[in-house]
Order: structure tokens, then sequence, then C-alpha cells
């Protein structure tokens, strides 16, 4: 086109766009856009530019959408034929000012607001001038561009402030100027990391990362950007994390004055070393490499000298890659950090102490020996970690003691770690020593006996919480594994004396059986675990407790006091007649303890303990490997001090009780033992059971008359004791009392001495147990199966050697009786 008619063509335009028909204004853009886009030459277009630049920027602020749409589009074609000259930008920027950067935005089209905006992104790239080698032609319009960029990071429509991020990173890359009014951006572009959308707070995460880059003078608001993006390490997106940890890596590349800063800067990125995704870990190691690198370049002088003589340990975690001597120095001289992390690691939400946590965790893996002069400050926090109400974050924290006790030489924690313990004996503590123990080195083995005194202390071992007693089992596997190292395998010389061992074997064994007998009772797993471990320490646990159990109940307390079920020195006492039993060795030791507690305690504390006594005596037979003769004489003096005085009426209810569980002891006595032994010592309580079965309460009866189906021959005055006594249970209200007494009836015999006169007792036995035998004729009648079952069950046994009396009792039964045919079979079996 020539000049007059492209000059034509401009005066046609600019009339028509004056026009009040929205029409003919919308046709005359669209002829002047496709006029530019395909005819004007760029050595026309400043002429063109000269001559519309009016009428067009007054269509930015037409009514119709359209118009304006058009309009910037019209200015996009046109700046792309400009020349790169500053002139222009100062008829453009300001108008897109007035647009969205005012404190009023007059824009209400979100779309014509992201138009303006890539319109703005593309002046910025015609016009970048990184070096400033072309006299930096965006200085003059700066202050507009952050004006604008102030106003847009705020714009409500997701799309335009993501292109406002956007921007801040090019703007940056196109001037070098940009740190005149970077710190404005700030605070706006930090707003936008709590946008909903990932893709915004991804480019905001990049945004602030390049006006960091950009502050030259205030450090605060440096730290307020690493502050401010540091909350979404934990963001649920990993592409935000890994943009955290990308722009903490160029921090540690490009940041002024870094080396300051590091302590800062190194949780963006170690954060992103231990994160759930390999892509965000692979890609942060790479980066914080390059780190590394760099950071060698510039302190090669002291760090090659390390190098020579940086070997890695054989015992060094195999889970582990360490991490190479640059990336070490830093953290070694960032040390700081462990301030930030044992804040968070504090705090209330979950998510920020799972994080804190792990960072220590890669801090400490970094750090190495170099972290022995904070272990004073951290363990305190570690160990409120350990027992943290959440799995993660407790689960997490042992790994960290873990590598604390690998990294860390022995003796810089060891008497720390130890005198903590004996001050705190919180579960954290416990699991934390426990697990810094087990991951160090051989050095450990020379305090393995002073440690075991550490568990015996009665704030320690007496715990009732079934997590603590599990963690304090678990230790004393650690240390029993140990044990057998020191004093079996002899692995290490000067400790495996005979005196050592025994000290040591007997520590261990008084933590374990005190858990296992706290918990006898109330659970069952910890005691059965308890067991296990005590087997552990020596397959023959009988041995264990034959050599040790008599110093444990010696160093019982409190036995004096009036106890009740839950005292601690009750339920020790308890538990470990119910684990160990009856032994030789321990055996006055326990009953000297038995007799001074019953005495003292509560009903409920007796009842407790006869409920365990009642139940070892199940397995006297078993634990008590000694002559028939010294069991004769061990039992008469147990039944003399700690069972009958107990046996014998006290008003109350609680005295009842007491004596229902005494009696039950008596019971499990003519169960466990010898039979010959317990008949040779029931005479002498006949006179008691005579009045047990006679009790108010059903157990005591039910107990006393299950005693009696252990007794033997008895002489007749014993026999006629008892045998009126039971016979009269026959009718009691207890269908349990009613049976047993049925089945002891058949177990009356009579003993008769050299002395005496055989037919003469026999007559008397006879006489007497005649109507004995007719009240159990009249009882068969009775519709209780079981009871006649028994009654008859006994018939058979008391006819063996008393046919005479019952076939002619048994004679006098009418024919017609519907017991009668019961009573002949009897008889024909004799």
């Amino acid at each position: 086109m020539i000049q007059t008619d492209m000059k034509t063509f401009t005066e046609s335009f600019c009339a028509n766009i004056q026009s009040e028909e929205r029409m003919v204004r919308q046709r005359a853009l669209k002829d002047f856009l496709e006029f530019v886009h395909r005819e004007l030459k760029p050595d026309d277009a400043p002429a063109v530019f000269t001559g519309s630049y009016l009428h067009i920027f007054r269509c930015y602020s037409d009514r119709f959408e359209i118009i304006r749409n058009l309009a910037i589009t019209l200015i996009g074609e046109l700046l792309d034929k400009l020349p790169t000259n500053d002139f222009y930008l100062e008829y453009i920027i300001p108008v897109i000012v007035r647009r969205i950067g005012k404190a009023e935005t007059i824009e209400e089209s979100e779309e014509i607001r992201l138009q303006l905006l890539e319109q703005l992104e593309v002046i910025i790239r015609k016009y970048a001038d990184p070096n400033g080698s072309a006299g930096d032609p965006l200085l003059k319009s700066y202050d507009n561009i952050i004006d604008i960029l102030v106003k847009t990071l705020k714009d409500p429509y997701p799309a335009a402030q993501k292109q406002s991020c956007d921007l801040v990173k090019l703007l940056a890359e196109s001037t070098p100027s940009m740190h005149y009014r970077a710190e404005a951006l700030v605070t706006p572009a930090t707003g936008v990391l709590r946008h909903r959308h990932s893709a915004n707070r991804i480019a905001a995460i990049e945004a602030l990362g390049i006006l960091a880059l950009n502050i030259h003078s205030n450090a605060e608001k440096v730290v307020q950007i690493i502050v401010d993006i540091s909350p979404l390490l934990m963001d649920s997106v990993p592409f935000v994390r890994r943009a955290c940890g990308r722009v903490g890596c160029l921090m540690l590349l490009k940041l002024r004055d870094r080396y300051s800063f590091f302590y800062r800067i190194l949780p963006l990125v170690l954060n992103c070393l231990t994160d759930d995704t390999v892509e965000v870990r692979d890609d942060i190691f790479v980066r914080w490499k390059e780190a590394g690198e760099l950071y060698y370049k510039e302190n090669e002088t002291e760090l090659s000298k390390l190098k020579l003589v940086d070997n890695t340990s054989a015992s060094y975690p195999s889970e582990y890659e360490r991490p190479t001597l640059p990336c070490r120095a830093i953290v070694q001289r960032s040390l700081r950090i462990i301030n930030l992390v044992l804040h968070e690691m504090e705090e209330w939400k979950d998510d920020i102490r799972l994080h804190a946590t792990k960072l220590l965790k890669i801090v400490i893996l970094h750090a190495e020996k170099t972290f022995s002069t904070l272990f004073l400050e951290v363990n305190p926090v570690l160990c409120k970690t350990c027992m943290d109400s959440d799995k993660d974050v407790a689960a997490e924290a042992l790994k960290v003691a873990q590598l604390c006790g690998v990294m860390l030489e022995y003796d810089t924690w060891s008497r720390h770690a130890q005198t903590e313990f004996s001050k705190f004996h919180t579960i954290g503590h416990l699991k934390c020593f426990h697990a810094m123990y087990h991951s160090a080195g051989l050095d450990r083995l020379k305090d393995l006996t002073k440690i075991a005194c550490l568990l015996t202390d009665t704030e320690v071992c007496h715990q009732m919480h079934e997590n603590y007693q599990h963690e304090l089992l678990s230790f004393c596997e650690s240390l029993i594994i140990d044990f057998h190292r020191v004093f079996t395998a002899n692995e290490i010389e000067g400790l495996a004396t005979e005196t050592d061992r025994r000290s040591t074997e007997k520590l261990l064994y008084t933590v374990i059986l005190k858990t296992a007998a706290l918990s006898y009772e109330d659970c069952q797993t910890v005691r059965d675990r308890a067991l296990q471990v005590l087997a552990k320490l020596n397959p023959q646990t009988g041995q264990l407790h034959e050599h040790h159990l008599a110093d444990v109940i010696n160093s019982l307390e409190n036995l004096e006091s009036s106890n009740s079920d839950a005292a601690e020195s009750i339920l020790l006492l308890a538990g470990a007649v119910f684990v160990c039993g009856f032994r030789r060795p321990y055996h006055d030791a326990l009953c000297t303890a038995l007799e001074t507690a019953l005495k003292h305690a509560i009903p409920q504390g007796k009842i407790k303990l006869f409920s365990s006594i009642s139940i070892a005596m199940l397995r006297w037979t078993e634990t008590m490997t000694i002559s028939v003769e010294d069991q004769s004489t061990i039992l008469d003096d147990f039944i003399k001090a700690i069972i009958s005085p107990y046996l014998l009426w006290t008003a109350g209810r609680s005295a009842e009780s007491v004596r229902s569980m005494a009696t039950a002891c008596l019971c499990s006595m003519s169960q466990g033992v010898d039979n010959g032994v317990f008949t040779a010592l029931l005479p002498k309580e006949l006179k008691t059971l005579t009045g047990l079965i006679e009790d108010n309460s059903i157990a005591t009866r039910a107990y006393a008359l299950r005693t009696l189906l252990a007794m033997g021959a008895l002489d007749f005055e014993n026999l006629k004791l008892i045998a009126f006594a039971t016979v009269a249970r026959l009718d009691d209200p207890s269908s349990e009392v009613r049976e047993m007494a049925a089945i002891c009836l058949g177990r009356l015999q009579l003993s008769v001495s050299a002395d005496d006169d055989d037919s003469s007792a026999r007559a008397r036995w006879e006489a007497t147990l005649k109507p004995i035998i007719s009240t159990m004729f009249l009882h068969l009648e009775n519709p209780e199966l079981k009871l006649r079952a028994a009654i008859l069950e006994s018939l058979g046994r008391l006819v063996v050697h008393h046919n005479t009396l019952i076939k002619s009792l048994a004679n006098e039964v009418e024919a017609g009786c519907p017991y009668k045919k019961d009573l002949d079979n009897i008889l024909s079996h004799q």
C-alpha cells in the first residue's frame, strides 16, 4: 500500500472508531487489525502508530468487551512490528496501569485483565535487557509495571494471578533493575501461596524465590519469604513440595550473602530429601549436590584437606546413602537449624511435628559427629517425640534416635542419656534410650550392668502401662543379647567375671520378673512375653527363680502397710507366687513375705494373695522337687502360718470372702500336692473343714467339700464328724454343693488302727452310716439328674465295704419305687 492510501486508510479508521455505533467501531478495528497483520511493513509501523494510537487506546475503556479485546489485540500486532524503542512504552504502559494497576480495578472482565497481562508479557520480552547493555529500556516504566503486578497478584481470577507470578519471574530475567522495588511484590505474592490451585501455588513459590534473589538490602524480607514458603513443604501435591526444594537450591546457589542464610534455607532442601515421592527426592538430590559442588569450589582449600581423611565407617547404616563431603560441610556450618527444628517438633499439628522430625534425621545424617555438641539440647525433645500420640511421628523419632546411636560416639551421649533416664522415666525416654543403645557400637557393652541397674529402679520396672511394659521387655531383650555376648561368648575381655555375670543376671531377672508379676492378672500378652524373654536369659527358668527370687522377695517394700489388691507390693508378691510357684530355695522367704502381707493387708489384698496361692498350689508337684517327708513338714508349717488363721469364722462379708479364698487354697492343695502327703495332713484340719461345710458362703461350702474328695480312710470320730455335716448338705440351696456333698459321701471310709477292735469300730461306723444311706435313698427321688447320678456313684463306692448294710436297706425299699431298679443294678455288680 502506498503512503497516500495508507494515510487515507488510517484516517478512515480514526473516523470510524469514533462512531457511536458498536458495529461500526468493531468493523473498523477488525479491518485495521487485518491491515496491520497482513500488509503493514515494520518501516511504516511508527507512522501508523503515531496516527492511530490515541483512538486505539481510547478503545481500551470502551464499554463493550469485544471492542476492548480487539483494541488490545491490535496494539499487540503493532508492537510486534514497531522497533524496540522505549518511546512507545511511555504510551502503552500507562494505559494498562489505568485499567488494572490502580487501587480500584477498572477493568471488570477477567479475560480482558488476563489479556492485558499477556500484552505486558509481550512488552517485557520485547524490551528485555538482562545485562543492561542496551540501557535497560524497561527502567522508565519499571514503577508502573511493579504497580500493575502488586495489584494483579491479588486478582481473584486464578489465571490472571498465575500470569502475574510468571511476569515477576520474567521481569527479573529481563531487567537488571529488579532489585529497586522487589520488596513491594513480596507481600502480594505471598498471598498466592494459599491459593486452592496447585499451579498458582507453584508459580508463587517460584516468583518469591526470584524476588529473594533480587532483594539486596533487606535480610528480614528474605527471611520472611523463606518462612512463608516453608509450610508448603507439607503440601499434599508433590510438585508444590518440589517447587519449595527447587527454590531452596536456587537460593543456595545464587542468593546474595547466602552463607548467612544457610540455616534458614536448608529446611527447604533437606525436607525434600525425605519426601515420600521418589520424583521429588531425586530431583532435589541432584540440585543439592550441585549446591555442594559450588560450596566445594568456594572453599576448596579447607575441604580438600578434609577429603583426604574422609572415609566411610564400616558401621555406617546400610539403609542410608552418605551425603557428599561439601553437602555435609554446608549443614555442619549451619547447625543453628536445630533451634528451628526443635521448635517445630513441639508444634500442636501432627504434620508439622512429622516433617520436623524427618528434618532432624536428615540433619543428623549430614552433621555426623559434629552433632554431638547439640545432643544435650536435642535429647529432651527427642524423648518427648518418641512417645508422640501420632504413631508416624513416634516411629520417625525412633529412627532419629537409632541414627544418633550410630553417628555419635558412645561416650559422647551415654552418660547424659543415663542421667536423663534416671531422672525421667517416661516411655519416651525409655524408647529413645533403648533405640540409641541398640544401634550403638560395641562400646556399649561396658555399661551393660549399669544400664540393667537403671532398669531395676521402681519407677521403671513397677510401671503398669502395657505399652511401657512391652518397651521395657524389648530393652531387656537387647540387654540379654549383649549379656550372652559378654558372659557366654566372652567377646569383651575383662568383663566376664562370675561375680559380674551373677550380678547382671539378677538385675535383668528382677526387671523381667517384676514386669511379669505386675501383669499376671490384667495383661496376659505382657506376662507371656516376659516369660519368653526370661527364657532367653536362661532356658531353665526354674534355676533363675531358685537363684534370685529370694532376693527379689526380700527387696519388696511396704508389706507391713494396709495394702489393697491394687498396691504394688501386693501385686508383685501375688504375681511372683503365680509366675514362679513354690520352690524350696526361696520357700522360707516367700512364706515370711506372705505371712507379713496377709497380716497387714485389707481384705481385698488378702483375697488377691490367696488367689495366687491357690493357682500356684496346683503346680506344687511340678515345682517342689523335694522328698515326701520334707514336703509334709513344709506344707504343715505353711498351712498353720498362712492358711489356717483365715479359715476361722469372723463376722462380715469381707471376712467371708477371705475365708472362701483361704478354703480355695486348701482345695487347690488337695489337687496339686501328692495325695499321700495331703491325706496325712488333712485330719488336722477336719474340725475346721466341718465348720466350713456349713459356712454361709456357697463358695466356701463348695471348696470345703471339694477338698474332702482327697480324704483317705479316717478314724471313727473324724469320720462321724464329717459324715453328718456332709449328708446335711444334700438339702443345700446350691445345686453345686448338693452334688459335691453326694460325691463326698462315697469317699467315707473307716480306718482302723492296730490298737482298735476292728469289728467293734466297724459295727459303730455301720450304725452311724445306716441313717446316712437311708437319707441318700430318699434323695434319689430328687428330680435333679446330676444329684441322683452322684448319689448312685457314691452308693456304688460304699457298697464295696458295706454290701450287707446297703443290701438290707435296699430290700426294705418297695418294689414300685422309681429308684429300686438302680439299687438292684448296684448290688448286682458286687
